[in-house]
């Protein structure tokens, strides 16, 4: 870990249960565009909003998960007459990255500049940004104060990341209550992502005092406190662990980015279908043995986590959740696994590793 580092969050966090019925304060009078889930609107979730504030002008309520290209430009085109000064984006981490896709324009408004933008075929030219307010109602994905978003090629079978400085939201929300509707496969899902961002940017070439840290309070909240979650969903305080785990975790890897684990997820999901919850922590406890002794300063911060110097309780963790850590399970052998190692010598995500496969 460097001596010498910086720290970056330009994002206001507003965090606590019904935090969302000041949403109206927060908008202050800007026409909004309000981007959500088609379970978002089944839940009464959207009527919710509606009742809280009159300042939505228009509701694209149709976003899926892993958002695609082909259908986030679908999206932003719908959108050429609709006049919106600010985006809320409520839902999950592909809610507030489709969210991202949108609140990005040139004066054209075309949505053919975005993906060229996020496909790297044209340089980071003049853009402009609508500005987003964040209401995850998933604890684990911490988009809401990252500025990044995955968008998804699935002709290519390739995840693409649009990535540009001042992609963070205006504003991040984070309201445990709107995490009680999410049933037992999101709530692990989201967990283990979690998790597997704060010990991503443990191990991390951008590690800093302050990301440590962070890191730290958010895999020790996912240790104790998903698995009692998982036996009792409608527990609040075990929501609130959550979701406080998930702004920690988001404000450690906002500044690292993620490593390996997430590198070979990617492959994992969009070859195997292994939902990224999954594929991104199921190589946790291989990682953890291979760091442990290489460096003091993560030796350290996996004793302050784990209690000792070991993959056991990770193990633990997944093993209560049955989720399962050989690559057999997830249909990768021996051949695909050496595909995947060279796949991750030009990732940037895995470049960041202090880790090796």
């Amino acid at each position: 870990m460097k001596d010498s580092f910086a720290y970056h969050m330009p994002t206001k966090i507003v965090y606590g249960i019904n935090s969302i019925c000041d949403i109206d304060q927060y908008i202050n009078g800007r026409k909004t565009l309000l981007v959500t889930s088609r379970g978002a609107l089944s839940r009464g979730l959207v009527a919710q909003i509606l009742s809280l504030t009159c300042a939505v002008i228009h509701v694209v309520s149709d976003i899926n998960s892993h958002p695609e290209f082909v259908d986030l430009e679908k999206n932003y085109n719908s959108l050429n007459n609709v006049d919106f000064e600010l985006i809320l984006a409520v839902g999950g981490g592909s809610v507030l990255d489709a969210a991202k896709f949108i609140s990005v324009y040139s004066s054209e408004k075309n949505s053919t500049f975005v993906t060229k933008l996020t496909k790297g075929v044209i340089p980071h030219q003049e853009y402009h940004l609508k500005p987003i307010i964040s209401v995850p109602t998933t604890a684990g994905t911490g988009s809401e104060i990252t500025p990044w978003a995955t968008i998804w090629d699935m002709d290519e079978r390739k995840k693409y990341s649009l990535h540009l400085p001042e992609l963070f939201s205006e504003m991040a929300i984070y309201d445990p209550a709107l995490t009680l509707t999410s049933p037992e496969n999101i709530t692990i899902q989201t967990g283990l992502d979690t998790i597997s961002h704060a010990l991503e940017s443990i191990w991390n070439k951008n590690a800093s005092p302050i990301t440590v840290d962070y890191a730290i309070k958010a895999a020790r909240l996912v240790l104790e406190y998903l698995p009692k979650l998982v036996n009792d969903l409608d527990e609040i305080h075990y929501r609130d662990k959550l979701m406080q785990a998930c702004m920690y975790s988001g404000l450690a890897f906002s500044n690292t980015q993620t490593a390996l684990a997430h590198a070979i997820s990617y492959h994992v999901t969009a070859n195997k279908g292994v939902d990224h919850g999954i594929a991104c922590s199921f190589t946790l406890p291989l990682l953890i043995d291979n760091v442990i002794g290489r460096y003091e300063f993560i030796d350290n911060a996996l004793e302050e986590i784990f209690g000792e110097l070991s993959s056991q309780k990770m193990r633990n963790l997944l093993s209560s959740l049955n989720i399962s850590t050989k690559f057999s399970d997830y249909k990768i052998d021996d051949d695909e696994l050496c595909k995947i190692k060279l796949l991750l010598e030009n990732n940037q995500r895995a470049s960041n590793s202090l880790v090796s496969l």
